[in-house]
Parts: C-alpha cells; structure tokens; sequence
C-alpha cells in the first residue's frame, strides 16, 4: 500500500527540475510581455513621420487623425472663430469637385435566405446623399457608376454604405466604409474592405478645384443673392453638366451626351473589362485594367451590321460588324473571313437589352440623317422656288411652311404615358390663369412652397423656345422627402412649358417633374399636362394628365410608376386648388383696390 501512494505520489506531483523550468519559463512570459507593453508605448507617443511614396495608406489614417484632432481644436475655439470667418474674406477661396466612380464589389455577404443580395449603394459626403441602381441577385454586383459632389473644402470624408435591398422589411447594412479625401488627387482603382466579416469595394476617387471665383466666395462676403453669384452658378452648374466621359475620355463636342452605357467586356487575346457608352453619333468602349488604359470609339455611320450569340446565359456576346473600308476606330480589332473589320463585347449584364439599345440607336441615327437630308432638300427647293418663281402664290406655299413648322416643333413631353386625373372649372380665363399663376410676377409658386415647408426655391423667367414653341422656365426647389429610404429633403428640377392658340382661348400647359437625391431619381421624370379651355367669359376648364416617363430601364420600375403617380396625382390637386384660391383672393384685393380709388377721387 505505501508503495502504491508513493508510486502515485511520484506521478502527479512535479519534481524539483520540473518546477523550476515551469518558474523559469514564467519569469521569461512576464518579461518579455512587459518589454512588448513598454515598446508599443513608445512607439504610440512617437510623432508620425510624412507621408511618403511608398506608405500611402498609413499616411492617409494619420492624415485623417490629424485633421480629426484639429477639427477638435477648432470646434473649441469657440464664436471667436465663427466671427472672423465671417467678417474676413480669403480671396483665393474656391470650391472642390470630388468624382467618385462605383466600380464593383465583391465577396458581398448573403443576405437573403438563398444566399444571395441585392445591393444598391448610398454614398454620403457631408449633407450630400447619391444613391446607386440596385443590382438583383449577384454577391459580385458591377455597377460602373459615377457621382459628383461639391465641396468648399478639403479634407472631407466620403461614406460609401451598402445595402440590400427589401420590399418587404428594412434594407439590411450589408458594410460600410469610410475614406478621407485630403487634398487634390486621382486614384487608381482600389479595393477597400468593408467593415462586415466580408467583402470589398472597387472604387476610384479624383478630386479638383471647381472654380476660383465661385459662389461660395459671395457668399462668404456678402451671403446675398447678387446677380454675378447667380451668373456664375449657372454657368458652373452647366460646364459641370457637361462634361461627361465622351469628352474626358475621347475629347469629343460638349453637346454629345451619353445615352445609355452598359459594362461589359472587349474580346481579343483576353476579356478587357470597362464600359460601353452609346451616343447619338458614337459607340464608345473605354477600359483601364491594371494601369492599361484602351479606348475605341465607332461612329454610328461605319456601322454593317450588329449579330448577338445564339444563347443568353452561355458565353453572351455582340458582335459589330463595320463597313469594308472602316476601321482605325481604336486598337485591337479583328477581321472577319469576308475581311470587314469586327469588335466582340461580352460579359453583360443584360445581353438582350444592350442589343435592343444598339438597335434603336443605328435606327434613331438613319432618321436623323433622312429628316437632315429632307430639310436641306426643302430648303434647296425653298431657295429654288423663290428665286425662279418669285409670283407664286401663298397658297401654294403653305405646304411647306407647315412642313418646316412641323420639323422645328418637338414635343415638350412624352404623351404616350399621361392618364387622366381630375377635370374641373377655374375661375377665369386662360391668360389670367398665365399671368396671375404663372406670371413673372405672380407669388403664387412662393406661396405655395412656403406652406409646404420647400426650400431655395428658384423661379427663372419665362422665354420664348423656338424647340418647342411657346414659353418655357425652369424652376428648382429642395422638397421634403417622407419615405425611409430617402433623405430629409431632395432637390427637384421642374421645367416649365405654356403655349396659348392663336385666338388666345386654349392654354396648353406641360411640366417635367425630376427628383435628384431618391433612390433610382434619375431613372424617371413626372410628366403632367394641364389643358386650359374657355368655357365661358368668366371660367375655363382644367384637364390634367399625368404620367412616369421611365427614361432607363429598372427592374423596380412598376412599382416607382404607381408609387410616383399616386403622390403627384394629390399634388396637383392642391395645386390646382390652392391656384383657385389665390386667384379668387386676387381678384378681390383688384377689386377692393379699385373702389378706394373710385371713392377716393373728386
């Protein structure tokens, strides 16, 4: 029995050489841990060093904690600060435009039960919201989208949130991520991991001075809306507008405008990913893969014929074969066996629906030319006619004159998609219903944007538009948004269009309703008629028509279409009631006004 205690004693019990290794090992933990607190901490209080070639992300996080922390100090000074910036004035203050392309992502985590997403990007800078288009159903969504935002200093912080998208519930987050723009620059496309357990971002960030003598420095100085601030807004707001990627890119006219675009990829020894942008006279293709910049742009008339592969889901393909003799539009093209020169695209997202587009801009193209050639033979036919017939009657020159009227016309909205909505009498003829509701002069709009609560509105004046005939305007103004997917308030662009009949008893009134900060907001316009006819020496009838003009394609887009009328059918019904209103209360202030004066006189 004592042997067996020993046995186990011995067993369970360490010995003295054992002990000491295990204090010994110990000893040596301790040590080398506190020399690991006491190094970090010295490196921690050791100042950062510039940023260098080499080091740009960990110089960028330093940067962005440097000016986190003077923004700190400069929120503790106090009203001291606020005043001078106030008073004083730099003269070299300027405004930034900070462009964001929203490549791609990838490794998206699934949200859904089936394991996929929908994801659709918010990007945040300051009080500025963009969204991005939903792409169903991929956890490797391709947006190839770009935004803009004006800033009157760096740095700022741009935030680019993640969502997916539900009909049902509230969209999820599905990441998020933060990035600094400090100071002038363009980048290259870049990953960046989001802050979930997956996924990764592709952007590309360039930022650049606006212009010098902006607003901002107006109202800085003044803080009123003088007529130069008002000058240089518009002319920046439209040099802005206008450059696109047809001109960055191919150094293409200012007023050729991207129609659609689409990303896919350029066959030739392998796939060159980038993005195709259809114009009214071009078909461009531009990618920058891995530093390798390759553009190739195609002008509509050197265009054969366009053929599609033979399945959608295996290997989707067009093929744009150009005239024998075309070429040079761009490297690298391959040949056919008939020797005409041919450009492969892959890698849609919808094959069939970039194929259709390409359709219908070659058959939007041949009828620009035919309505070209016919104007200019009409013209020609005009001169002719004028010059060896110089007797002919006016009679006989009517035909044409309605035919110029008809090719100089265009309508001013898309009448295929209005729909009744309400009929009823306004108190007063059409040009009192102009110039008492629409006039130049009239406070109506004012008024009425005001007890709606809407902001910076801004009513430009009427003038005469030899495109559509008649008058048109355009009025802008911020709006308050309700729904939870959208910010605070949105900024809306309303253009305007009135034309009278010639015996001045029919007023045909159009608009063009666009919100810019909602989700899928440029995807739509509201289209709204208001027809005015005399009924009797003291009333007119008001018919309205309103409609969702769909100006791209959007898998949400029945839904948008129902929402947007239901909303804009209540609001011009208050409009037109709150129209009547203020015109019965006009007329009775005119009439008031007119007594006083009768009683007045001798």
């Amino acid at each position: 029995m004592g042997q067996c205690v020993s046995w186990a004693l011995g067993l369970l019990l360490p010995s003295l050489w054992e002990a000491e290794v295990a204090i010994s090992a110990t000893a040596l933990l301790i040590a080398a841990l506190i020399l690991f607190l006491l190094t970090s901490d010295h490196h921690a209080n050791k100042p950062m060093p510039a940023a260098g070639g080499n080091s740009s992300s960990a110089s960028s996080s330093a940067a962005a904690t440097r000016n986190r922390d003077a923004a700190g100090r400069g929120r503790s000074g106090g009203a001291r600060g606020r005043a001078v910036s106030e008073i004083t004035c730099a003269p070299g203050a300027c405004s930034y435009v900070i462009k964001l392309e929203l490549l791609s992502a990838k490794y998206l985590i699934g949200a859904n039960l089936d394991g996929s997403s929908d994801p659709f990007a918010v990007i945040s800078c300051g009080e500025q919201k963009r969204f991005s288009s939903m792409v169903p159903s991929p956890r490797n969504p391709l947006w190839g989208e770009e935004f803009n935002f004006l800033v009157d200093q760096l740095p700022v912080e741009v935030t680019i949130t993640i969502y997916d998208w539900d009909t049902v519930c509230k969209c999820k987050v599905i990441g998020s991520v933060t990035i600094a723009v400090l100071s002038e620059d363009e980048t290259g496309a870049n990953w960046y991991e989001l802050d979930s357990k997956f996924g990764q971002i592709c952007l590309r960030l360039h930022s650049t001075k606006a212009f010098p003598d902006s607003d901002s420095f107006f109202e800085e100085c003044t803080g009123v809306e003088s007529p130069r601030k008002m000058t240089l807004k518009k002319q920046r707001q439209e040099m802005i507008e206008g450059i696109g990627p047809l001109q960055t890119i191919y150094k293409l006219p200012h007023d050729e405008i991207v129609h659609q675009s689409y990303s896919c990829a350029l066959e030739r020894c392998f796939l060159h990913h980038g993005r195709m942008y259809i114009s009214q006279w071009h078909l461009c293709f531009h990618s920058n893969v891995f530093s390798k910049q390759l553009n190739v742009i195609i002008p509509l008339q050197d265009i054969d014929e366009i053929k599609r592969s033979q399945h959608s889901l295996i290997n989707p393909s067009i093929t744009i074969f150009l005239n024998a003799g075309a070429g040079g539009h761009g490297t690298p093209r391959s040949s056919s066996q008939n020797g005409r020169v041919r450009y492969t695209f892959a890698s849609f997202w919808s094959r069939n629906r970039t194929f259709r587009a390409l359709e219908i801009a070659l058959r939007s193209y041949e009828a620009t030319l035919e309505a070209e050639k016919k104007v200019r033979a009409h013209v020609l036919l005009q001169k002719d006619s004028s010059s060896v017939l110089g007797t002919k009657t006016d009679s006989s020159m009517a035909p044409e004159k309605r035919i110029e009227k008809a090719i100089a016309s265009q309508p001013f909205i898309n009448e295929h998609v209005l729909a009744d909505v309400t009929s009823k009498f306004f108190p007063g003829s059409p040009e009192k219903f102009f110039s008492t509701i629409l006039g130049d002069n009239s406070m109506f709009f004012q008024q009425y944007r005001d007890a709606r609560k809407d902001t910076d509105l801004k009513l430009r004046k009427w003038c005469a538009s030899e495109e559509y005939g008649g008058k048109v305007r355009e009025v802008t103004f911020r709006s308050q948004c309700h729904s939870p997917l959208c910010p605070p308030d949105t900024a809306v662009t309303e253009w305007q269009h009135a034309s009278f009949s010639k015996d001045k008893r029919n007023l045909t009134y159009e608009t063009k309703h666009q919100a810019h900060d909602v989700p899928f907001g440029s995807y739509f316009e509201i289209h709204s008629r208001w027809s005015l006819r005399t009924a009797s020496s003291s009333t007119c009838q008001v018919n309205i028509k309103i409609g969702v003009n769909m100006k791209k394609w959007c898998i949400l887009q029945s839904r948008i279409k129902s929402g947007a009328t239901d909303e804009y059918r209540r609001e011009v019904c208050k409009i037109l009631e709150a129209a009547c209103d203020y015109f019965l209360k006009s007329e009775s202030n005119s009439q008031d006004s007119e007594e006083i004066v009768m009683a007045s006189s001798p």
